[in-house]
């Protein structure tokens, strides 16, 4: 059975018990700014330079957000990209290609509990695999004793690490994801994208959206590109790494110049206590 279709089919076993797992907000955007998404000014992504992306996929439309793994069932995404019914929605990993590679379903989301309005905007997800949708169709009912792990690593699949340090001004990150690729077209590249992006100074980005909307960027929010070189549209919730490490969650931005001024994340340090819970409570 086609993997899409084989989620919505055990979904209809299960709804009632995952569906409860589920925490989502809405977030309320200014219409200036974008949930941010598209590598501006980048290049390919080879098979296995970026072994830790992930496509979250809504069933019948594809890519609509990228993703981080952190641990054998777990990514860390945007919050913002998590008001999603559970049963409809994949993660696909292990390819630079978002149509291929290996699919996992979602067993549960969990966003940050003062997440609003792009501020705190980070979410983990806890995956699960073929054999525990299996059990949930004949049973009715999820089981904790996996057969085999979600992600299984391997060149293309490994996790990035959690930042537990703050980023430094001036380093060099990479960025990745499937986004437009230029504000001009309409659709998503086939292939992973990825860029070479400086952080810039909070000081700075936050005088500069200061000036173009009026407010400036969120406490635990870091800032990095410009220079014709960012995020953009049709990607949020990707990493920004540094050394395998996770410093940053695509977050948001000021649509009207994408590449033009820094791009924003969520900034993983901040929040790498309460994720590191959530996995522990997952694995219990």
């Amino acid at each position: 059975m086609n993997f899409r279709w084989s989620l919505l089919f055990f979904a209809a076993f299960c709804a009632d018990f995952t569906w409860a797992r589920v925490v989502v907000a809405n977030p309320l955007v200014d219409q200036q700014l974008t949930l941010k998404g598209s590598i501006i000014g980048g290049t390919d992504a080879g098979e296995g330079e970026v072994p830790w992306q992930v496509s979250l996929q809504k069933i019948g439309s594809g890519h609509f957000c990228g993703g981080t793994i952190v641990s054998r069932k777990h990514i860390v995404t945007a919050a913002h990209c998590s008001k999603v019914y559970l049963f409809y929605i994949y993660v696909v990993a292990g390819s630079i290609h978002p149509n291929e590679g290996t699919g996992v379903g979602v067993r549960s989301i969990a966003n940050h509990p003062n997440y609003y309005h792009l501020s705190n905007d980070i979410a983990v997800w806890e995956v699960i695999n073929n054999i525990e949708y299996l059990h949930c169709r004949l049973s009715g009912t999820l089981f904790h004793d996996q057969v085999d792990s979600p992600f299984i690593w391997s060149e293309n699949i490994q996790p990035a690490r959690i930042a537990n340090s703050r980023v430094q001004d001036g380093w060099l990150m990479t960025v990745s994801g499937w986004g437009l690729t230029d504000q001009s077209v309409a659709w998503l590249p086939s292939s992973l994208q990825k860029a070479e992006v400086r952080i810039v100074s909070k000081e700075k980005c936050d005088e500069l959206y200061k000036a173009k909307i009026g407010s400036g960027i969120f406490e635990n929010n870091i800032c990095a590109g410009g220079e014709g070189q960012d995020t953009c549209f049709g990607d949020s919730g990707g990493p920004l790494v540094k050394d395998g490490v996770l410093h940053g969650v695509v977050s948001w931005g000021y649509g009207a110049e994408c590449g033009a001024i820094p791009g924003v994340y969520t900034e993983v340090a901040s929040f790498a206590n309460w994720i590191n819970s959530v996995i522990t409570e997952d694995s219990k």
